[in-house]
């Protein structure tokens, strides 16, 4: 489906290096060398290791996904099982190393503490150097095996994600588009699967401290006996609470991904139909419907992360009291400990505190939202994919139908019987609603409902109704996964008319196509789509009203060279209101009330109408031999350009990519949204006051240890043993409340922060989603959906949950750091000058990092959009890729790229553990010098002020590493606010000018010398357009499809930026308000939509009219298949009644102005008679102008346009343009 072919990359470093190049990180040199000197882009992402192929991975899972599905017992946790559990198992046998090392620190901490214990005997000097000694050597062990193991963790849970990913898409491709919800599907690939990387990330940790914390306990047995039961009986309540706190967690979970599901499909709705939204005011209308549900999804996150948050405090408070408890039952027991053996369960609770405080929680609710997902995943998986089509070549191709279709609740809507078609072209036809289109939906095996039989031998093409073009080009667009031919490809062109469509184009076929080819006009796009249906060299061509959008000539043409001669010896079904084409059709099947009424070639029969002077100049020029067809290849040249071998290749998913550091405009505004500097500044306060009791807290464990020191040694001197009984007494009274307060605090605290985020996620989500609505279409030209959808999906999702997480540990970090460092300097102030030597060394790092960093997250965020274009794109022509059966050139360029999007997340996974080696460097050199310090200075230390150096030396180097991690990781996450007002920056349709009272009034509308470009380097599509329209005059526009007709109309709803002026009762519309101006046209557009929700709401979109008003409208047009307004519109409506909907739109709205943009395109004849009524009629006080195809009413307007080349080239009354021989309308009208 892509055009261009990916460049060749640059083998990983990682792949062919030795191991200690791996160990140590060292293959990410050149990657930060280069980043620090110079922006990095696309061309510098290495090519994807083998092991992280999105095929491979996606092959895998696949396969053993089948085998559950023929054992009818599916699992996801099994099939995970399968296929990464052994990798799995290796991953966490390395942590015998870590939980070495967590039983041999604190037995080598206890024996350097002694050292420093009054009386010690069997310690020296030089046995506390070996002790400090292997301190060090431990600790940088520990160091080499923690970042080399979360770095595997992490590159396992990227697998898992890329696998999914794949595997769901291929799930996908199988799936009916009946029941398929892309605003789900885009959710379950962009956010569920992710969720496998944090929770591999986080289930791994809570492995590894259960394993830390079996060896913990060991040791504290060892030390106090009995007593070390307290510590696992506080554990298990703490992972209790947090279960509880879970399942409640997992249940919000699942609300607010149903919220996210909804958000996503009402925003790809909203984008994928601007025009209409922006023409019919729907823009305040979407913005209160996303509003709301984003207010009830926020609200859902926000107690989420609150609930999270509350298990860490609860485990925060379990951790401080464990200590408390074990000390104070030692005393009630009268059971006496050193000072050694005391600092050892602090240590030892150290180890166990963050895993007690964040991993085991974060654990639990990772289990909990893996469950969620597992069901969600599964539920897609699950379904079975539809049987397949007989394509022996040894039967003849033939379709035999004889069934029923029916609605969900068995209502029967159509009612085949033994229909055989088994060669040429058979013309489906009917009036409005028959179940014309519905008949090609069973047939591509869209509808389920449906009894009988049904055979189909052959392979099929099939031309959608609504033509389905995807970014590319032109050609990529018509050749859609087929080899190409140059014979074949150029009858293609030919007999698809676009030999001058391409002449046209700068670029010929390799123009560039937008999402639903918004660049292009109707016919463009339906014959565009037409050729990829007729360029597959297949058996049976279903093509669904595919002449509807086309003008008279070319539509004949078509008919003629393509459907009639081009797939002569083929099986053609042509939907189609047209009784012209059904005459010329060799087999003929009339539907009505959704029964066969016969199946041979029927009469024109002209309808009654109110255009009576049609119908009479159609009969009297019946007689009339028809005008040679027109052949679009006599215009064509041999030295034309239509094929550009050599164009210069374009990304399809081009982004503004900004450079170097955040600006700093993007922290000024996520701070605003925050409530500002006065809030922030609380919040740290707040949060300095809960870590001064923290210290205060680690002070006082100090003091009370010495306490029980001097008591253990069973001091002789009476008033230093009184002092110390004192101090116990008081320790006793006071840790406790300390205690009680910091926790206090902390809920308080957690619960403001978590309120200012959820307001500045809803804030900063509607302020994106108002910008981007109310931009001018040439934002929507100029970037595809999927790179808008990115922003709405993997973007606020950092907003709502990461950011704001970071942010909170950020401050808590930062507090806590100044802190340990201020409770170190207390007992010497000599540590002072390591610790600001470290800081100064650590910034240092950052800063080299930082460029590369943000570089390679940047760049991960880039190449996320053509994923999310790319599942746009299949959700929008699905039917159209399973007919075509290339479901495997889908598979693969998804794969490619997946591909890239995987290495560039893994170089940047790479260097952030390469950066988070060199910040561990901080515990290696601040206990190096604190243990020279302790030896050189040993006579005036004490073993408490020992203990609390070692002990907070733990916590100080945890919290700087995890402070400076907090630090580049909130600028790289603040790239997301970045890219988030980089869209609010666009340019915005005006709400300034004059809002005039009572008007239009005559509604006189004046062109005076109006061009427009839809981008600044193209021609002009219009050029030089003067003409006037008088009140209440109709006026029809015509001409050839691409002639400038729709972007006409684009200019006077203001659309687009035009040249020149336009005058409404002698108003330069330039001067109004656009909302103003589009309040009164009312717009029937070209394709009609028909928006998720109610009758009403997709009438009366803005709440303005009675139920009276909108019956009546419904009345009008005659659309008595509903009974309820507040009933949801069924997606299956076809084109004629959706049209319907769309002109009671217009009808309820009154305006004085009324455009139809090709509004009888699709429709029959009785239909089409209906249309024209309403214009005499109902507009009959209104200027009306209409883009037309269809001729036959010509004769009821007052005026004639007629468009070429975004020119005028005829206009007067009907009756004179059409007696004018050779005219232009006379041809086309001849046509007919």
């Amino acid at each position: 489906m892509d055009y261009y072919k990916t460049k060749k990359k640059s083998v990983n470093p990682e792949k062919n290096r030795h191991w200690f190049w791996n160990l140590f990180f060292l293959y990410t040199k050149n990657t930060f060398i280069k980043g620090y000197k110079t922006e990095l882009t696309h061309n510098d992402i290495y090519e994807v290791l083998p092991e992280h192929k999105s095929k491979t991975l996606g092959d895998k899972l696949e396969k053993e996904w089948k085998a559950q599905m023929d054992e009818n017992k599916t699992s996801i946790p099994k099939l995970l099982w399968k296929c990464f559990g052994r990798q799995y198992l290796l991953i966490i046998f390395s942590l015998v190393i870590p939980v070495t090392i967590t039983f041999l620190q604190p037995k080598i901490l206890k024996k350097f503490i002694s050292y420093y214990t009054p009386g010690h005997k069997n310690l020296s000097r030089t046995d506390a150097s070996i002790y400090g000694l292997l301190l060090i050597v431990v600790t940088v062990i520990r160091r080499l095996h923690l970042h080399n193991f979360f770095l595997r963790v992490s590159e396992f849970g990227m697998k898992m994600r890329a696998g999914f990913t794949s595997l769901i898409y291929r799930q996908l491709l199988r799936m009916n588009p009946s029941v398929v919800q892309s605003g789900k599907m885009i959710n379950l690939i962009t956010t569920d699967v992710s969720e496998f990387e944090e929770a591999v990330s986080k289930i791994t940790d809570m492995i590894k401290d259960l394993t830390k914390t079996v060896a913990v306990c060991c040791v504290v047995y060892s030390e106090i006996g009995w007593l070390f039961l307290i510590i696992p009986t506080i554990i298990l309540i703490s992972v209790f609470v947090s279960t509880c706190i879970a399942v409640l967690v997992r249940k919000l979970k699942l609300k607010s991904l149903r919220k996210t599901d909804g958000r996503y499909q009402m925003i790809k709705e909203a984008l994928s139909a601007i025009k209409v939204v922006k023409m019919n005011l729907q823009e305040d209308s979407y913005e209160k419907k996303i509003a709301k549900i984003r207010k009830e999804e926020i609200h859902l996150v926000r107690n989420i992360n609150i609930l999270l948050f509350l298990k860490l405090i609860l485990s925060d408070l379990f951790h401080n009291a464990s200590w408390y408890i074990v000390v104070a039952i030692s005393i009630w027991f009268n059971i006496h400990s050193t000072a050694g053996t005391l600092f050892l369960i602090i240590h030892s609770l150290n180890i166990l505190s963050f895993g007690m405080k964040g991993n085991f929680p974060a654990a639990i609710h990772e289990v909990a939202t893996l469950i969620a997902v597992f069901k969600r995943i599964g539920k897609i998986l699950r379904i079975k994919s539809d049987e397949s089509f007989v394509e022996d070549n040894k039967l003849s191709p033939r379709i035999q139908i004889n069934l029923q279709i029916h609605t969900a609740h068995n209502y029967t809507l159509i009612n085949l019987k033994k229909c055989n078609i088994a060669g040429g072209i058979t013309a489906v036809t009917g009036p409005i609603g028959s179940g014309k289109s519905l008949l090609l939906k069973v047939l591509t095996k869209q509808y389920k409902n449906v009894t009988g039989d049904l055979e189909i031998v052959g392979s099929i093409s099939y031309a959608s109704q609504e033509p389905w073009l995807f970014p590319s080009t032109i050609k990529q667009n018509i050749l859609f996964g087929s080899g190409y031919d140059e014979n074949r490809y150029l009858e293609v062109l030919r007999v698809c008319a676009l030999f001058d469509d391409l002449i046209s184009l700068s670029d010929g076929d390799s123009a560039l196509v937008t999402d639903g080819g918004a660049n292009l006009s109707k016919g463009q796009q339906a014959r565009i789509n037409l050729a990829r249906a007729v360029y597959k060299e297949r058996d049976i061509y279903l093509l669904d009203d595919c002449l509807a959008s086309l003008d008279a000539i070319v539509a004949d043409f078509v008919f003629e060279e393509c459907i009639k001669k081009f797939l002569k010896d083929k099986i053609v079904i042509l939907v189609t209101p047209s009784i012209k084409y059904a005459n010329r059709s060799d087999n003929v099947i009339k539907m009505k009330n959704g029964k066969m009424q016969n199946s041979h070639p029927i009469q024109c029969n002209i309808p009654k109408s109110t255009g009576t002077k049609s119908m009479k100049y159609i009969e009297k020029n019946k007689a009339k031999s028809e005008e040679k067809k027109s052949t679009a290849e006599e215009n064509f040249d041999d030295e034309t350009p239509l094929i550009k071998n050599n164009t210069e290749i374009k990304e399809l998913y081009t982004e503004t990519k900004v450079k170097g550091k955040v600006r700093f405009e993007a922290y000024k505004k996520y701070i605003k949204e925050n409530g500002g500097m006065v809030k922030i500044f609380s919040l740290l306060l707040l949060t300095g006051i809960i870590q001064f009791l923290k210290s205060s807290i680690n002070k006082m464990e100090s003091v009370w240890i010495t306490a029980e020191q001097v008591l253990f040694n069973n001091a002789t001197e009476k008033e230093i043993y009184i002092e110390a009984h004192e101090k116990r007494h008081q320790m006793l009274i006071f840790l406790p409340i300390f205690i009680s307060t910091a926790t206090i605090l902390m809920l308080l605290n957690t619960y403001f922060f978590w309120v200012l985020a959820a307001k500045t996620s809803i804030k900063l989500h509607n302020l994106l989603f108002a910008k981007v609505v109310r931009s001018f279409m040439q934002f929507f030209d100029k970037n595809r959906i999927g790179i808008i959808l990115n922003r709405f999906s993997e973007d606020i999702l950092y907003i709502d949950e990461i950011l704001p997480l970071t942010f909170f540990v950020l401050m808590g970090f930062f507090v806590g750091t100044v802190g340990v460092i201020i409770l170190i300097a207390t007992v010497n102030a000599w540590f002072l000058i390591p610790c600001i030597l470290i800081n100064v060394f650590m910034v240092f790092v950052q800063m080299f990092y930082l460029k590369t960093g943000n570089a390679l997250k940047r760049l991960e965020f880039l190449t996320r959009s053509p994923l999310i274009g790319y599942i746009n794109a299949t959700l929008d022509g699905l039917t159209t890729i399973r007919t075509s059966r290339i479901q495997d050139t889908m598979r693969k360029e998804f794969d490619q790229h997946q591909d890239l999007h995987t290495s560039c997340s893994y170089m940047y996974t790479c260097c952030e553990h390469a950066y988070h080696m060199m910040l561990a460097a901080n515990e290696i050199i601040l206990m190096t010098f604190a243990i020279i310090l302790f030896l050189a200075l040993d006579d005036k230390m004490s073993a408490g002020k020992v203990g609390l150096v070692m002990s907070q030396i733990f916590n100080l180097s945890i919290s700087e590493y995890i402070f400076y991690r907090m630090i580049t990781r909130f600028e790289n996450q603040m790239i997301t606010v970045e890219r988030i007002l980089e869209y609010t920056k666009q340019k915005q349709e005006s709400k300034d000018g004059l809002v005039i009272e009572h008007w239009p009034k005559e509604c006189e509308i004046r062109f005076k010398d109006v061009s427009l470009s839809y981008k600044s380097d193209q021609d002009h599509v219009l050029k030089h357009l003067n003409f006037t329209i008088k009140n209440r005059q109709k006026v029809a526009i015509v001409g050839r499809t691409g002639s400038g007709k729709t972007s006409l109309i684009s200019t006077l709803v203001r659309l687009y930026d035009f040249e020149g002026s336009i005058f409404i009762d002698n108003v330069d519309i330039k001067t109004l308000p656009v909302d103003f101006l589009r309040s009164k046209i009312s717009v029937v557009p070209q394709e009609p939509t028909i928006f998720s929700g109610t009758l009403r709401e997709n009438i009366d979109p803005r709440g303005q009219y009675s139920d009276d008003d909108i019956w009546k409208a419904i009345s009008n047009v005659n659309l008595s298949l509903f009974q309820n307004l507040d009933e949801k519109i069924d997606i299956n409506l076809s084109t004629c009644q959706k049209q319907l909907v769309c002109v009671c739109r217009a009808l309820i709205q009154r305006n004085k102005i009324v455009i139809l943009d090709e509004s009888s395109a699709s429709v029959d004849s009785d239909t089409e008679a209906l249309l024209q009524k309403i214009i005499t009629e109902n507009f009959a006080e209104c200027t009306v102008i209409a883009i037309m195809h269809k001729l036959r009413y010509i004769l009821e307007f007052d005026l004639v346009l007629v468009v070429d080349k975004g020119e005028i080239i005829e206009s007067g009354d009907p009756s004179s343009l059409l007696s004018k021989k050779n005219g232009v309308l006379s041809n086309l009208f001849k046509k007919q």
